[in-house]
């Protein structure tokens, strides 16, 4: 079976030249009666010699109210003794009750000398109904409200699950705040904190590592000594030091038993810090040179004299 171009040619030809019509024969319908939305095929049923070559023009619009589902196809039913049984079809529908007159198709037949013959089909009649309602028993009743359905457990456990996590995320905030409060850990042991003189020595050797007055930064060296220097005197003689004046802090620290030069390199060096810090003073080299060691002699006398105290009580 040949379709396109030729055949659309063929078409226009037949219709104008009124090629001979070789009978008149009626379309049918798969259905006679069909109700609003169903579907329903209209169907020409054609006999051709193996080798024609044809095609059936349909209108695109059968009738108004009717619409095309799926165009026109073709089926081979049997082949006998070189005759085909051809079947075309095509699947309607309507959306409005009513009877509808189909329209006449035309099948155009080519063998194979060229000649065409045109078979004429008339159209059907479609009858498309609505449901039936009876309106003798028909009563019009109010929408019905949301039905309601129990809550079954498993929309419940999202909830539950997510009730239960924060809880329990509550009681570990809380737990964690009184530890940090009370020193010790989320278990309740208590913190390990390393000596006094440790975490000195221990952030003494960071600073010198952070090269901070080779590189201009005076300022944040002395700050960062002297905060460590406070850190230690407060832990090891009970002195309150932080944000308080070096001076102050110095007269406390007088009191206690301290070597006097280790007392007099201390000094010198919160009242360095001082002028460094406040009075923009730029220390020399040499002086910058001596802050760390000077501090480490601080910490480590100071500890070796407190050992000594508590060798003595013994």
């Amino acid at each position: 079976m040949k379709k396109g171009l030729l055949f659309i040619a063929i078409l226009i030809i037949s219709m104008v030249a009124s090629a001979q019509v070789d009978t008149t024969r009626v379309s049918r319908l798969s259905r006679d009666s069909i109700l609003i939305g169903d579907q329903v095929d209209i169907i020409l049923d054609m006999q051709v010699q193996e080798g024609d070559a044809f095609v059936v023009a349909a209108p695109h619009e059968l009738a108004p109210g009717v619409e095309t589902i799926k165009g026109m196809t073709f089926d081979t039913l049997s082949v006998k003794k070189g005759k085909m049984e051809i079947q075309a079809r095509m699947t309607l529908t309507s959306f409005d009750s009513g009877s509808y007159a189909l329209p006449p198709m035309l099948a155009l037949i080519q063998n194979s000398q060229g000649k065409v013959d045109s078979l004429l089909y008339r159209g059907p009649e479609l009858y498309v109904n609505t449901i039936p309602i009876d309106t003798a028993t028909y009563v019009i009743k109010d929408i019905k409200g949301q039905i309601g359905y129990p809550v079954t457990f498993r929309e419940i456990l999202p909830w539950l699950l997510l009730a239960l996590l924060i809880a329990a995320l509550t009681y570990l905030a809380v737990r964690l705040v009184k530890a940090r409060r009370n020193n010790m850990t989320l278990f309740g042991k208590p913190v390990q904190k390393d000596p006094a003189h440790i975490v000195a020595l221990r952030d003494l050797e960071k600073i010198r590592k952070q090269k901070l007055w080779q590189n201009n930064k005076q300022k944040q060296f002395y700050t960062a000594v002297t905060d460590t220097l406070r850190y230690y005197i407060s832990e090891r003689f009970g002195i309150m030091t932080m944000e308080r004046p070096s001076t102050e802090m110095l007269e406390d620290l007088k009191n206690q038993d301290i070597d006097a030069g280790t007392f007099d390199k201390i000094a010198r060096l919160f009242s360095r810090a001082d002028l460094v810090k406040f009075a923009k003073y730029e220390a020399s080299p040499e002086e910058n040179e001596e802050t760390i060691p000077d501090a480490v002699q601080f910490v480590n006398s100071t500890y070796m004299t407190q050992l000594e105290d508590e060798g003595g009580e013994e």
